[in-house]
């Protein structure tokens, strides 16, 4: 596209122009398409009646909020982490410690959790933020590295358990938002939560995308030289966003905890963020749903092909066959369809 306006000018029209009419309406859609997934979503305890199939379902809508993180960052910054295991595996240690070693609720935990997860997102991001490409996805992966060398230390078994790991424990009256210790571990009780979670968490991210500071992020990532020569700031945003995405990533280990009631410092290794990272990719970065929907398939992979130890070699192989034959994942091949489709009823 060839223009005769200043770079100046381009920019600022850009960011600062309003939302249309027709923006405002596909927002509201949104919302409405929201919130029939959050209905559709309830009713899945009543069609899956397996108590094994349901906690898959589980684990796959918890981790998806690590994947809808790290899918965030990719989509409007250009950059990928591999540090969000560390903001995952600090909330999931907060809510033990502070359940198990100070006694509290687990709902006021499940809170602390998620602050504790994202104070970590924003020292780690004060350090990353600045750096792009493989610095950056480096960088992330060495303070992530960094946090599970510390939780792992003997001096640090008092609250962390070590390479033991951490059971959590808390009194029997004791509830999560009105559901015992027993109710949180039994998957059809506690899909709500992290369907709704989820949900909620897709769809700040979504409207963030589409707002102001979402476009602002966007010309961070195309030229975000020229937008420090348009006057703005470049490493506010790009450090919101991180926080943004290291919160969300928190929420999940924090649920993550109380539904498994035992917290590993594998949480905090490169495993998990790189199968994380994997399933977004898998999934699709084009889409926001995308990582969501690859966390669900790996999950379901992870459980039905991890025979004979060959888990890796599946995993490696269908990571090759989307990168070349699907390069924008399975949702960005589905949308290339549909436009086709589109394309040829024209």
């Amino acid at each position: 596209m060839t223009t005769t306006a200043p770079a100046d000018d381009v920019t600022a029209t850009m960011l600062e122009s309003p939302a249309p009419r027709g923006r405002r309406k596909g927002t509201l859609v949104g919302l409405g398409v929201a919130v029939g997934t959050v209905v559709v979503g309830l009713a899945v305890p009543h069609a899956v009646t397996d108590t094994y199939r349901m906690s898959l379902l589980v684990d796959g809508a918890i981790l998806s909020l690590m994947a809808i993180g790290i899918g965030f960052l990719a989509r409007h910054l250009g950059i990928i982490s591999l540090g969000h295991g560390a903001f995952f595996g600090a909330a999931a240690y907060g809510v033990g410690i502070a359940t198990t070693n100070w006694g509290w609720t687990p709902t006021v935990a499940v809170g602390f959790g998620v602050l504790a997860g994202t104070a970590i997102a924003l020292v780690m991001g004060l350090l990353v933020v600045r750096a792009t490409g493989f610095g950056f996805l480096m960088l992330t992966l060495a303070l992530s590295q960094a946090l599970y060398a510390l939780s792992v230390q003997t001096s640090a078994r008092p609250l962390t358990g070590a390479h033991d790991g951490k059971l959590l424990s808390y009194d029997r009256e004791m509830t999560f938002l009105g559901l015992s210790q027993a109710d949180v571990m039994n998957p059809g009780l506690f899909w709500p939560f992290a369907w709704i979670a989820l949900t909620v968490c897709a769809t700040v991210l979504w409207l963030v995308g589409r707002s102001r500071f979402g476009t602002t992020l966007e010309g961070i990532r195309e030229n975000e030289e020229r937008m420090r020569f348009s006057g703005y700031d470049t490493f506010g945003p790009r450090l919101a966003a991180f926080v943004l995405s290291g919160a969300v990533a928190s929420l999940g280990g924090a649920l993550f905890a109380i539904n498994a009631g035992y917290v590993s410092p594998d949480i905090l290794g490169f495993g998990k963020a790189g199968d994380s990272l994997i399933a977004a990719l898998v999934g699709g970065f084009g889409l926001l749903a995308g990582p969501a929907v690859g966390t669900f398939l790996f999950v379901y992979a992870q459980a039905n092909f991890n025979f004979g130890g060959n888990l890796h070699l599946f995993t490696g192989l269908a990571l090759i066959v989307v990168l070349v034959f699907m390069p924008g994942g399975i949702t960005g091949a589905f949308q290339k369809l549909y436009h086709r489709i589109r394309k040829g009823r024209r």
